[in-house]
């Protein structure tokens, strides 16, 4: 148990090392909101996983209520994840703080209530909802996408963070055009190729935005982690290279296959270029241990290996191949969440620490960020993330809604179990005396 410190006046809290001349932090209230959020869809999205594992064992991705549950990873989960995570670092990783707090706040609940609209629009078959949550999307992408871009039009530091999340603004305004296109097709039947288009969608959001801003985070913030220096960050620039140019072309409504090929080729050479740099951060780090949270993140990029392995035959032979093809899309997000998961274990914790003990730092002994919650459990939720990953993708390879049905279960165990310990940690106090 920790240890309960009394404080005889309020300190303010200096600034995280790290964070280029004392910038501002994000308000607790912003970053908590998305995490709060993004953690109750991640544990509704395994939920899902649980009720449509017999639409998963089938392949069916094309089942409205198989969507939603997508949507509640990718929008509710992936996505408001990395927001919050930016609203917190962007004075670290650029060294400006984000350009409106207020903004960010309309951003946010814009994106929460477009999923829960969307997600429930898809489940009960509602085209109002489905429309409503479209919008709300929207709205939610570009009040994000022109924050983010007024925020880095101002900023000083323009390395390779920088440029990765120019190029993940870029596809933040992209991605709700196809995302409005499909939700249109759902019910209107207006696009010639309505898979086509879903694969468009996914990989420009997926490689445009996700996979990019991973590339730039991950170049501040694992270093620090792990504690790494020295290290060349070449294939981090190579990695972004390829996944921009990858996401351009994807993003282009002309070329048609060969266009879609070469997107793929220069997708794959990106991932592999982020894994070699991600690996030479791990070979040379200082701290030899590595915690929970940092072995969840290098699960998720072995995950990415094995997506990125699988993607050439489930996308070559597509809806011919429905299984194979949504055991690519379960290894491909299962993985993306296993490595937001692993950095919710080192974010979360930190920014408690900064908040309650940082005032009381070189005055009285406060715990460190690892004390802040049990190792031992965090790590028993780190196997069950993963089996449970492992165990879904199997079932789904398989055809079996057994082995899927009890793979998210595990996983949505492990889910619930992350947001027990992270409560936790948000709710260690500093008792204050007069």
């Amino acid at each position: 148990m920790l240890p309960t410190l009394p404080i005889s006046r309020p300190l303010a809290a200096p600034a995280p090392a790290g964070v280029p001349g004392g910038a501002e932090l994000a308000p607790p209230l912003l970053v908590g909101e998305h995490f709060v959020a993004a953690l109750s869809f991640l544990v509704a999205g395994g939920a899902g996983l649980v009720l449509c594992a017999d639409h998963l064992a089938l392949g069916a991705f094309y089942v409205p209520r198989v969507a939603a549950v997508v949507h509640l990873f990718t929008i509710g989960w992936i996505t408001l994840s990395i927001f919050g995570a930016l609203c917190q670092f962007l004075p670290v990783a650029v060294g400006r703080p984000l350009a409106s707090y207020a903004v960010a706040h309309l951003s946010f609940a814009s994106l929460s209530l477009g999923a829960s609209l969307m997600v429930a629009g898809l489940f009960v078959g509602s085209r109002p909802l489905l429309l409503s949550g479209a919008a709300g999307l929207s709205l939610a992408f570009l009040t994000f996408g022109g924050n983010l871009a007024v925020t880095l039009f101002g900023a000083k530091e323009r390395g390779l963070t920088f440029w990765a999340l120019v190029g993940a603004t870029a596809a933040i305004f992209v991605t709700p055009a196809y995302g409005v296109a499909l939700a249109l097709q759902v019910h209107d039947g207006g696009l010639a190729d309505p898979f086509a288009t879903i694969g468009r969608h996914a990989h420009v959001a997926i490689i445009g935005f996700v996979l990019m801003v991973m590339v730039g985070v991950a170049h501040r913030l694992m270093p620090m982690f792990l504690l790494v220096h020295g290290v060349s960050a070449r294939p981090g620039w190579a990695a972004l290279g390829l996944y921009f140019t990858a996401a351009v072309l994807l993003a282009l409504p002309w070329g048609g296959d060969r266009v879609a090929l070469v997107a793929g080729v220069l997708a794959l050479a990106g991932v592999g270029a982020m894994v070699v740099q991600a690996a030479a951060y791990y070979r040379h780090r200082t701290r030899r241990a590595i915690d929970p949270g940092m072995t969840l993140a290098a699960a998720g990029l072995v995950g990415l290996v094995v997506a990125a392995a699988l993607a050439p035959f489930a996308l070559s032979r597509g809806v011919t191949a429905p299984r194979l093809l949504s055991a690519y899309f379960t290894v491909l997000l299962g993985s993306i969440s296993l490595f937001i998961a692993g950095h919710y274990y080192k974010i979360v914790p930190f920014l408690v620490w900064n908040h309650r003990f940082g005032p009381l730092l070189g005055k009285v002994k406060v715990p460190k960020v690892a004390e802040l919650y049990s190792e031992r459990l965090a790590r028993a939720d780190a196997a069950l993330l993963v089996l449970g990953l492992v165990t879904l993708a199997l079932g789904v390879a398989l055809g079996s809604v057994a082995v899927t049905r009890a793979g998210a279960v595990a996983f949505t165990a492990g889910a619930l179990l992350e947001v027990v310990i992270l409560a936790r940690v948000a709710r260690t106090k500093v008792a204050t005396s007069p």
